[in-house]
């Protein structure tokens, strides 16, 4: 996605939360409609980028994200880092010097044939994170970039579909609009700022308003970036859930 559609994208969501929000609660309703108006005005401008330190450390965490699989360990250039790790489970960040590493996964206790195996390119300055996630016919190791600033006293989030019995979803306000839509599995939303409050999110089918999952009083506190990942089974056990990571 280019930058333009990206900020157009938001300005459709903002819109839709100024909308929500317009009798209920005028401040924020307020608040969002500046958030969509600046969105279209960097939609029609050429981004700036900062130059990056390029002895930055790069971050990386790693996420058990497939809910079949068994417990596993987790070497990075041949040297084991995690051990016995299972399902929904996270490093949190790793501070490594920026470059190529080589990730091998195996079940626990095992060196002989991995489960997964790739190389993957980590970026001066960059945060990221790496989940193992799909049937355990189908596993795929995805490496996701993370984006941990936040403006001063703005809260971000974005959702990440990692539920492979569970069909393309939308992201809506509970009994309201939708946020981000169409969400296929191993796709990843677009951020999106929030004023630091609780919010009613609905996981629903695509196109529907079948709800697929109630994420009542999801809290976005301020200065942080959030992402949630869509995890489980749908017709299955471990059911359908979210997880949340904060850098």
């Amino acid at each position: 996605m280019s930058n333009k559609q990206s900020f157009l994208q938001k300005a459709v969501a903002y819109d839709l939360l100024s909308s929500y929000y317009k009798y209920s609660n005028p401040h924020l309703h307020d608040y969002y409609y500046h958030k969509h108006l600046k969105s279209l005005e960097k939609a029609t401008q050429p981004m700036r980028y900062e130059q990056r330190n390029a002895v930055a450390p790069s971050y990386v965490r790693i996420l058990h994200a497939a809910p079949k699989a068994p417990a596993i360990d987790v070497y990075v250039n041949e040297m084991r880092i995690l051990k016995n790790f299972v399902y929904k489970g996270n490093s949190g960040y790793l501070s490594l010097p920026p470059g190529m590493y080589q990730i091998d996964i195996y079940p626990t206790g095992q060196t002989t044939s991995t489960i997964l195996s790739r190389k993957v390119a980590l970026e001066s300055g960059k945060s990221f994170t790496v989940a193992a996630a799909g049937a355990n016919d189908s596993l795929k190791m995805l490496t996701l970039e993370d984006y941990p600033y936040v403006p001063q006293n703005e809260a971000k989030v974005r959702f990440i579909h990692l539920s492979y019995d569970t069909p393309s979803v939308d992201i809506a306000v509970k009994d309201g609009d939708v946020v981000f839509a169409n969400l296929p599995f191993r796709k990843v939303s677009e951020y999106l700022n929030l004023y630091p409050m609780k919010v009613d999110f609905e996981v629903r089918t695509a196109g529907t308003k079948d709800v697929a999952l109630s994420l009542p009083n999801t809290d976005f506190q301020a200065d942080t970036s959030s992402t949630i990942y869509i995890i489980g089974l749908n017709q299955d056990q471990p059911a359908l859930e979210t997880l949340t990571l904060t850098p």
